[in-house]
Formats: structure tokens, C-alpha cells, sequence
């Protein structure tokens, strides 16, 4: 017999991440749900529970092409959701950044999603269905200390831009994800490590540390985030741009409807860059 539910390939689903959430929602609204990461012994929670599960590393060509075989084998060449989600967070100021772990961010975070829509995408076609883009909050308004990981994030946002375009003839809607804050160990650990001991920013880096721990104690509960998602997803028309998550209402009115003077005034008080300007004499 076959199997009618809607098919939906998510990156990035350990455990305790937004994917993993994701994955448990879409699965709860009736698809047929692939979750992935690299290593699938950590989805056997998921596997249990009935979704089907294959190894993939969005920064390997091999791994990704591999999975893509798999994925024909059992749906039949169509895919009718991919959701690009796997990606890593990086705070450091540009002065103080390690240019090989910058590379490695962009590895996941950019070129992860256009492996997987070169490879899944020509199955995205045949079900003529939609791609799920990851971006940030981060992608539209400037934020100190998180330049290399805020620019991965607007490259993914150009990125589904163009593409929408590119996949609009062939019936596929692309939709990004402007996503705030939400309860992760990735959001809630992401601490500023291995700074010099010659920064400019050493003075700043606590606030900073500061201004995230903050901000995940109130960050949108993951399964609430995934909720909001997939129903988005799953119904007809779906909006090009999904603002979700904590504070994405504020970057919103912040990106939109002030001046960029303005937006980085707030910004900067916010973020203790304004104690680091000399004194005039």
C-alpha cells in the first residue's frame, strides 16, 4: 500500500535542538518524517518512536549525496518537505575571530543548505513541495560580537531569496525562517571562549555573556517554536519570511521601521559597546 503521509527531510535533529522538535511535530501533524544527523545513534529516540532515520553531515559532498540515494530509494525520487535547519551559533568580535572556525560556521550554516537543495531539491520538484530555510534574526539587524555567525545567516536569507525565484516555475514554495530566540542547549550554552588576552572587547565579552543568558530564559520554548512552525509550513501559501521565536517582533519593528542610526544606538547601549568610546578631551 501506499503510504500518503507528506514526506519531510529535516537536517540537524539531536537531541534537545530545534530539529529534534521539528521532527516530533511534524511527525504529530501526520507526515512521514526522515530526521538526520551525523550520527544516528543519537536519534534513537526518534527512530523508536517511528520515524526513519539516516546518517548525514550537511559539510560533506559524500554524506550528503548519500543520503539523497537513500532518500530516492524510499519515497520514490519525491520529497515533499526539506527543512534546512542544522547550523552552529559563533560569538566573537572580528578583531578576535579564528578565521578556520569562521570557515567552519559558513560550512554549516551556508554551503550545509545549498548541498542539500542540490541534491534533495530535484525531489523537491517532483513533489512539488517546499524548502525550509534556517535563518536568524541575526540576518536583518546588526549584532556586536556576532558578525561571522550573522552574516552565515543573511547568506542563507539571499540565499532562499534567489531561490524562491529559481523554484517558483516548477510549483515549490521557499519559505525562511527568521528565527529569535528559542530554548536550546545551543542558545543557552553559547558562551564566549578562547578570547585573547589582548582584546580590544575583553571588557565587553561578560555583557555579552550576559545579554544571552538573558536572553534564554526567555527564549520560546522549543516544542512551542515547532508548533508555530510546522503549521505554517504545512498550509497552503506559506509566507516567504516566518518571523518566529523570542524578540522577533522587536528585531522586526527594529529592521523595518527605524532608522539604522537609531537601530544601532539601541544595539550597541544594549550590547556595552558604548563604554568602550574614549572620553572626548
Amino acid at each position: 500500500m501506499t503510504d500518503a503521509r507528506k514526506t519531510v527531510l529535516i537536517t540537524g535533529c539531536t537531541p534537545g535542538g530545534i530539529g529534534h522538535a521539528l521532527a516530533l511535530e511534524f511527525q504529530k501533524q501526520g507526515a512521514r518524517v526522515f530526521a538526520t544527523a551525523r550520527r544516528t545513534e543519537v536519534l534513537e529516540d526518534l527512530r523508536a518512536k517511528g520515524m526513519e532515520v539516516l546518517a548525514l553531515d550537511v559539510t560533506s559532498d559524500e554524506s550528503v549525496r548519500a543520503a539523497a540515494a537513500s532518500l530516492r530509494e524510499l519515497t520514490g525520487g519525491k520529497l515533499d518537505v526539506l527543512v534546512n535547519n542544522a547550523g552552529r551559533m559563533y560569538t566573537m568580535a572580528a578583531l578576535d575571530a579564528d578565521i578556520p572556525h569562521a570557515e567552519a560556521i559558513f560550512n554549516t550554516n551556508v554551503f550545509g543548505p545549498m548541498r542539500t537543495v542540490r541534491e534533495f531539491g530535484p525531489m523537491v520538484v517532483a513533489a512539488r513541495g517546499k524548502i525550509v530555510n534556517n535563518a536568524a534574526n541575526a540576518a536583518h539587524i546588526p549584532m556586536p560580537l556576532h558578525g561571522v555567525y550573522g552574516a552565515t545567516k543573511a547568506a542563507v536569507l539571499s540565499f532562499g531569496d534567489s531561490l524562491r525565484l529559481e523554484m517558483k516555475p516548477f510549483g515549490v514554495e521557499v519559505i525562511t525562517l527568521l528565527t529569535g530566540g528559542v530554548t536550546t542547549p545551543g542558545y543557552s550554552n553559547e558562551r564566549t571562549t578562547d578570547i585573547p588576552t589582548d582584546s580590544l572587547y575583553a571588557s565587553v565579552y561578560p555583557k555579552v555573556d550576559k545579554v544571552i543568558l538573558d536572553g534564554s530564559s526567555g527564549a520560546m520554548p522549543a516544542e512551542e517554536y515547532a508548533r508555530k512552525v510546522v503549521s505554517t509550513v504545512m498550509k497552503p501559501g506559506a509566507p516567504k519570511w516566518f518571523w518566529v521565536g523570542s524578540n522577533s517582533t522587536v528585531v522586526w519593528v527594529l529592521s523595518t521601521l527605524l532608522p539604522r542610526w537609531l537601530q544601532d544606538n539601541i544595539v550597541s547601549g544594549m550590547w556595552g559597546l558604548s563604554s568602550l568610546t574614549p572620553e572626548k578631551k
